[in-house]
């Protein structure tokens, strides 16, 4: 399904067996509102992507969407939506949505990762960390979810046992612009935190080795390391996994 843009590290699939109930139950649960919102989404003629385009005027390549962005200033998360060019993105893909959380309201005093080529506002309140992006097609299916370098998004870069730790706030609790969007991204985030916490690792690791590699690297702002970890996703091989370590 496509190739692996600029370097990225493809990761394992989670082993379930190792995760506890309580994650596992939760999971499940996420599972069940994510097929709710997409069936009530499908039922309406809509999609995750026709929500965020509505009335956006013309599908740009790397224009986010909707403008402005969105942003729920009691949780302290965000996200837009856009597109690369063709080859930057994998068969079928439509665009992805980009998922961040702002660590200062959530976590007072956590320090960013101090690499080459890191920007940090002074400002603790202007600081966002990006926790992965999901990539769906034109129909809003998902395909895949990764992570990327600092440039990509602008972020503020901390370490992935940090973000880690901010996963479990990601939710957009507002009706702008379609309440199931919201919810879907949200459910989306839990449903899939075992991959989420694996490629933030696996973010770090081809971090590390890049900067290793390339020793005089600004290593945050080399544009030849764009995506830093990947991994294809399945709803249906996800689903039946937890299913099969809950016995149900």
């Amino acid at each position: 399904m496509g190739h692996i843009a600029k370097g990225a590290s493809k990761i394992a699939l989670p082993a379930f067996n190792k995760l506890p109930r309580a994650r596992l139950e939760e999971m499940h649960d996420a599972a069940e509102t994510v097929i709710e919102c997409e069936t009530v989404l499908r039922k309406s003629g809509m999609s995750v992507v026709s929500e965020v385009l509505r009335d956006q005027g013309t599908f740009t390549t790397w224009e986010r969407y909707p403008k402005g962005d969105i942003f729920d200033p009691d949780t302290h998360c965000q996200y837009f939506y856009h597109a690369h060019a063709a080859e930057e993105m994998i068969t079928g893909e439509n665009g992805h949505f980009h998922l961040f959380v702002r660590p200062d309201a959530l976590a007072p005093g956590l320090a960013p990762w101090d690499l080459p080529g890191a920007k940090i506002p002074e400002d603790p309140a202007a600081r966002f960390a990006h926790i992965g992006a999901i990539s769906v097609n034109a129909k809003g299916t998902p395909l895949r979810i990764f992570t990327t370098n600092r440039w990509v998004t602008d972020e503020t870069f901390y370490r992935a046992n940090d973000v880690i730790g901010l996963l479990d706030h990601f939710t957009i609790e507002l009706a702008h612009p379609n309440w199931a969007v919201n919810l879907w991204l949200s459910a989306m985030v839990a449903l899939y935190r075992p991959q989420f916490e694996a490629l933030l690792r696996a973010r770090d690791a081809r971090i590390e080795a890049w900067l290793e590699a390339h020793p005089d690297s600004a290593v945050l702002e080399d544009r030849g390391l764009q995506n830093t970890s990947e991994v294809v996703i399945d709803p249906h091989w996800q689903i039946t996994a937890i299913e099969a370590e809950l016995d149900l």
